[in-house]
């Protein structure tokens, strides 16, 4: 089991985007998987589950929050196929609305509400998936210092330390 943007293909091993994976993570991970062995949006379980972060790790070290990294507050688990494989990949439509670089902030509402039990077809042609796919988080190399800014205020809001 990968963790978090396995299938990004530049991603170093223990290393995703430029920084680098807390020891701690493994163990955190297995823990994750066992109290949650299931995709939160189709229930599938077994290979391919992946936990996610709700608030992209990299993000949060880089804004000053590395603790969000191992906090079961941020964390998900979503099915992730192989690519070439058939499979609904909700780690990837739902997780990161359709870009590895990039992250849904509301993930835990579309895995279980919104999107909950559809498949890969049925979220890319909801017209509620593409706008939030159209207006998704910009990678952090990109956003400005207002952008910034709000993400660590809506973080911060939603895992107080």
């Amino acid at each position: 089991m990968d963790s978090d943007h396995s299938t990004d293909p530049g991603a170093a091993e223990g290393a995703r985007h430029g920084i680098a994976r807390s020891p701690e993570w493994p163990r955190v991970e297995h823990a994750h998987l066992q109290s949650q062995p299931q995709c939160a949006a189709c229930g599938a379980s077994g290979r391919g589950l992946q936990v996610h972060h709700v608030f992209p790790f990299h993000y949060c070290v880089a804004l000053g929050r590395p603790d969000l990294e191992l906090d079961p507050r941020n964390l998900i688990t979503l099915c992730e196929s192989e690519q070439g494989e058939a499979g609904d990949n909700h780690h990837l439509l739902i997780g990161h609305l359709d870009d590895f670089r990039s992250s849904n902030l509301d993930v835990e509402t579309d895995a279980t509400a919104t999107f909950h039990g559809m498949a890969a077809a049925a979220i890319r042609a909801d017209p509620r998936w593409k706008q939030k796919e159209a207006a998704r988080l910009p990678p952090l190399d990109r956003m400005s210092d207002a952008d910034k800014a709000a993400f660590q205020a809506r973080m911060n809001e939603r895992f107080p330390r």
